[in-house]
């Protein structure tokens, strides 16, 4: 897919900065946290472990809200609105900046530097089981047109991955396709949940990206336009997702080219997303066995707007520590303007680690262009299969449009 790098007008993502909110300086810092440390949480016993954004926000909070003005020393008590009274400085926010490693993979998720706030989440587990590890890791970008995207991202992204896990202890591993269902059904029932905690004329909402993987195999599903990409360095990198926007789902219909509609100054406006007034049926995913190997990449649109080409994306990282591989991603989406808030999470995937979890198509492929998956628990497939229904871009592109219109509120 062909797309401009340059800053979207209307986007899903949280508000533009405003006339008093000055452009977020790149980080000069040796520490390339931004002081906040990377997050590596220790084994669970047979429950498997996995990150907890929530707990690190709330450890990390007095730390970061009570340190005195990092340019002129002056004292918290100065500071009114996050802005030091002294120098005018943007005092930093507890979920600025929050770094994971888990194992094999590792999440980076940043304010960027024209945002007010970080409305990215993201969550990775992992779990022993007699028939290999299994990862999990799930990325979400909370819709700036509804209030509250930024509890929806995180309730979603933690609840796909507490869910699998729960899942895999409950059960045990059948199949991939139903652990993706679990993982898909569950952000969306947290992310709607939300609803009773506020005005439910205005209910919070996410994207969402999920990934399962084992032993070589995965499989990836999708709401809205965060994006999942194949990274390799054999030069199979591809772009694994289709974005659930009026841009796409336009061009699908075969109403403008792609070209034309990703110009238009619709091509951003979400037709599907997770929360309470979300439209019905099934997430979309993927199943993928590379032939070599590679990292998932789980993204919000904070990266792949300034950077949507997945073989440029694969250049930026080398394979050799995924925790610097994925703040590379994040810092090259910041030196590119930042204009989002940007998160990634990385998930290494060898088809050497296994057997296949399916049988091969047809052709020989074990890859396939977007099956469907429910949404609702109680549609679960019985045997931990997925719908082969194919997807209707018309039938989508029909559906009421969701997104931020530009300036956008806080």
């Amino acid at each position: 897919m062909t797309e401009s790098s340059a800053p979207p007008s209307a986007t899903n993502g949280s508000d533009d900065q405003g006339p008093s909110d000055p452009p977020r300086a790149p980080a000069v810092d040796p520490d390339p946290t931004g002081g906040v440390p990377v997050q590596s949480v220790g084994p669970a016993g047979t429950a498997g472990e996995h990150t907890d954004l929530r707990a690190v926000l709330e450890a990390t909070r007095a730390q970061i809200e009570e340190a005195d003005c990092a340019e002129c020393g002056a004292s918290v008590d100065e500071a009114e609105d996050l802005v030091c009274g002294r120098c005018g400085t943007r005092r930093p926010a507890v979920r600025d900046h929050v770094e994971f490693r888990l194992g094999p993979a590792a999440a980076v998720t940043d304010r960027g530097l024209r945002r007010r706030r970080n409305e990215d989440a993201c969550a990775i587990g992992r779990i022993a089981t007699p028939s290999g590890e299994v990862l999990i890791a799930s990325v979400c970008d909370g819709v700036a047109s509804a209030r509250r995207g930024d509890e929806a991202s995180l309730a979603a992204a933690e609840a796909c991955v507490a869910a699998v896990l729960t899942r895999i202890v409950a059960h045990g591993v059948s199949g991939l396709d139903g652990l993706a269902s679990v993982g898909a059904s569950a952000a969306a029932e947290a992310a709607a949940d939300l609803v009773r905690l506020g005005d439910p004329s205005d209910p919070p909402a996410t994207t969402y990206t999920g990934a399962v993987t084992r032993g070589g195999s995965a499989v990836v599903s999708w709401v809205g336009d965060s994006r999942v990409y194949w990274l390799a360095q054999d030069g199979t990198s591809q772009l694994l997702s289709v974005d659930d926007s009026w841009a796409e789902e336009i061009a699908a219909a075969g109403v403008m080219t792609r070209e034309q509609a990703h110009a238009d100054r619709r091509a951003h406006v979400l037709t599907r997303w997770l929360g309470h007034d979300s439209p019905e049926g099934p997430a979309r995913a993927r199943r993928f066995r590379p032939a070599a190997p590679g990292f998932l990449l789980l993204c919000s649109d904070g990266l792949w707007n300034h950077i949507p080409d997945a073989d440029r994306l694969a250049a930026l990282i080398d394979g050799v520590d995924v925790a610097a591989d994925a703040r590379a991603l994040v810092d090259a989406a910041l030196a590119d303007g930042g204009y989002d808030n940007a998160t990634v999470a990385l998930v290494p995937l060898d088809p050497a680690d296994g057997g296949g979890e399916w049988d091969p198509r047809p052709d020989g492929s074990e890859d396939t262009g977007p099956i469907l998956i429910p949404l609702d628990a109680e549609d679960l497939p019985r045997r931990d299969t997925a719908s082969e229904d194919t997807y209707d871009p018309e039938g989508s592109a029909a559906r009421p449009p969701r997104g931020k219109a530009p300036d956008g509120p806080a």
